[in-house]
């Protein structure tokens, strides 16, 4: 997470050191399942997690 005028930064950066954003995320979850999701965040035994919307999800 980050701020908006930092993006430009960040993609740079990503760019540079050939990190795809989705290889860091480990779980997506859909927007109705948020509250399991946050539950696997706060248990430390995951990656980067992402709460989707469901179009997302396909």
């Amino acid at each position: 997470v980050t701020s908006i005028w930092k993006m430009e930064d960040l993609v740079e950066h990503l760019v540079r050191w050939g990190i795809h954003p989705d290889k860091l995320i480990t779980h997506r979850f859909p927007l109705d399942k948020a509250d399991e999701a946050y539950t696997l965040m706060a248990s430390g035994a995951c990656g980067k997690v992402a709460v989707c919307q469901d179009e997302e999800l396909k």
